[in-house]
């Protein structure tokens, strides 16, 4: 059922078949009275398509809105808004980011790849979320050790995540999140 809700090129090819059977049907009507209801029935179809993909929120939709929302403020550098997305009960996590978000700068983040299996039978709702990252970084200051980078550096990170779901619909990050920057371009 979420395949109808979560591509609107389904609804895209529906409405084709839907146009095509009405097209049939008007060429075999003797006295062309079908044509009205041929355009009518494939409008209606299509509108369908656009009301149900457009305005029902499903898991998947809300999860990539949510890491979207979290890449921006990564890109923003704004340390409060990347912890709005993390569970207030994941210290670990929040540590994490803290750590990481006070010495580097993520210039460009964006994800690919995302592949999620929600349990509706869990509470709350939990999703284990896989994808890649895709990154820009450098140092924000020189490192004990003196490590500096000024210029934007590429790096792509493979994150294994789980997800709650909150009361209001909306997905937090939990301490099960494991990540590997170690990966060649």
């Amino acid at each position: 059922m979420s395949i109808f809700l979560d591509s609107l090129w389904i609804w895209i090819g529906i409405t084709i078949v839907v146009a095509a059977v009405g097209y049939f049907i008007y060429q075999n009507d003797p006295r062309g009275r079908t044509l009205g209801i041929v355009v009518g029935v494939t409008i209606l179809v299509f509108i369908l398509g656009l009301v149900l993909y457009y305005g029902v929120d499903t898991d998947q939709k809300s999860i990539s809105r949510m890491l979207n929302h979290l890449a921006s403020e990564l890109e923003q550098d704004d340390l409060d808004g990347v912890l709005s997305f993390i569970s207030p009960k994941a210290g670990e996590t929040r540590g994490i980011a803290r750590l990481y978000m006070g010495n580097y700068h993520l210039t460009s983040a964006k994800f690919r790849n995302l592949k999620f299996e929600v349990n509706q039978l869990t509470s709350p709702p939990q999703a284990k979320v896989s994808f890649l990252a895709v990154v820009y970084w450098k140092t924000k200051h020189p490192t004990s050790d003196g490590f500096v980078v000024d210029t934007p550096q590429f790096q792509t990170v493979r994150f294994d995540i789980e997800l709650e779901k909150t009361m209001n619909r909306s997905w937090f990050v939990t301490n099960k999140c494991d990540f590997d920057y170690r990966l060649q371009p």
